[in-house]
This record gives C-alpha cells, structure tokens and sequence, in this order.
C-alpha cells in the first residue's frame, strides 16, 4: 500500500532499520508523498482536519489498533502476512507499540514497544489486565497486571482451532474488541471455517465455526 489511516494518518514508507524491509507488491515502488503532505491534500466534511499523529518510520504495517483507559493508542504491526502467493514469512516476527500525546498536540510524544515476539497478529484489545491478541489459530492473551507496558510472562493460549483456508488469509479471524456487555467481540470470513475450543479440551458444540456450504 502506499499510504495507510493510522487514527489521522499513516502513509508507508521506508522502514526503520531495527526491522526488515515489510514486501511490497505494488508494481509502483515510488516514493509515497510525506504525511504531511498526504495529510493536507484530503477532502474532509466542514469542521474536519487531519493532522499527522504518527508516520513512518516510528510506525511501519499497521493492521489493528485499540485505545486504552489512559488514551494511549496500541498499534498492531503485522510483517508475517503477505498475499496467498508467498504465504506466511514465519522468519519474521509482529509487534505492538504504544504511543502516547501527553500534551494534547495531536502527535505522539512518547512510543513503547510492548512486544515483538507475535506471528500472524491480526488483532489486539487491551483491558481486564493486559493485551487480547488473535494471532489465528489462536486467541492469546498478553499479562501485564501491574501497568508497567512489559509483559509479565508469556502469553497463554485461550482459544485454538481459529483456522482459515490455505488460500484466502485475508478472512482470518480478527476484529477483537469488547462490547458495552463486557464480553470479547471478534469476527471472522467465510473463509476461515474452524473448530474453536479451550486449548486441550473436546470442542463444545456452541463454539463449532459454521461450515462453508
């Protein structure tokens, strides 16, 4: 892609040089325009604006993002994904980065890296004592009970079995979120039929995926 909405905005590109270079599949390798740029060339409603809050390098593949109870944005980045012509890079790794506006500037003054050792991230939610993560075939979730934006130990394994098609990656279960009832929301393609379950455990007929006809 050539430029990406990162809250205002994100445009891509060139990455930063603590990680590899993402893919890029477009026949059109020039340079995207500078985001402030890219920013002030977008038609808004009256009463709009879009300022720039953060661009790359600070940020590089955006696929997700959630807002925490401090108004922190977390920003799922997503290297291992790729069309179904190259597959999945398992030689890579995904990450989560925090940035915080302590002065209401409209632009990050601060950026953490909570984690860089997650494959196939395609969602986070934060809350209920630290990071929900889909990294399909699995729903994990990341402790970090004390607040401190450094996981407190692994991540474990909530749900399994979120498969999908060998051919259509882009339906793979995401979208976590949670919902005004307290419940974790996620969602997934047609595509991306599987047999959910508590890791371990016979797979309870209420969490079978529906099966494509």
């Amino acid at each position: 892609m050539k430029k990406t909405l990162l809250w205002l905005l994100c445009p891509l590109g060139v990455c930063a040089s603590e990680f590899p270079a993402p893919y890029n599949s477009e026949p059109d390798q020039a340079k995207p325009m500078p985001a402030a740029e890219a920013a002030a060339t977008m038609r808004l409603p009256p009463g709009f604006k879009a300022t720039v809050f953060a661009a790359e390098p600070d940020v590089q593949n955006p696929i997700a993002l959630a807002w925490d109870a401090r108004g922190r944005l977390w920003v799922a980045e997503n290297y291992t994904y790729a069309e179904s012509g190259r597959k999945f890079d398992l030689n890579l790794r995904d990450r989560i980065l925090i940035f915080e506006d302590k002065d209401g500037d409209g632009r990050f003054d601060t950026r953490k890296v909570f984690t860089d050792e997650l494959q196939m991230l395609t969602s986070i939610e934060v809350g209920h004592g630290g990071v929900w993560v889909m990294c399909p075939p699995q729903l994990r979730f990341i402790p970090d009970r004390d607040g401190d934006d450094v996981p407190d130990g692994a991540s474990e394994v909530l749900l399994d079995g979120l498969t999908g098609s060998p051919d259509m990656y882009h339906t793979f279960a995401n979208g976590l979120r949670f919902g005004p009832d307290g419940w974790l929301y996620g969602r997934c393609g047609a595509s991306s039929t599987g047999e959910v379950g508590v890791p371990g455990r016979p797979i309870s007929p209420e969490l079978e995926a529906p099966q494509r006809p």
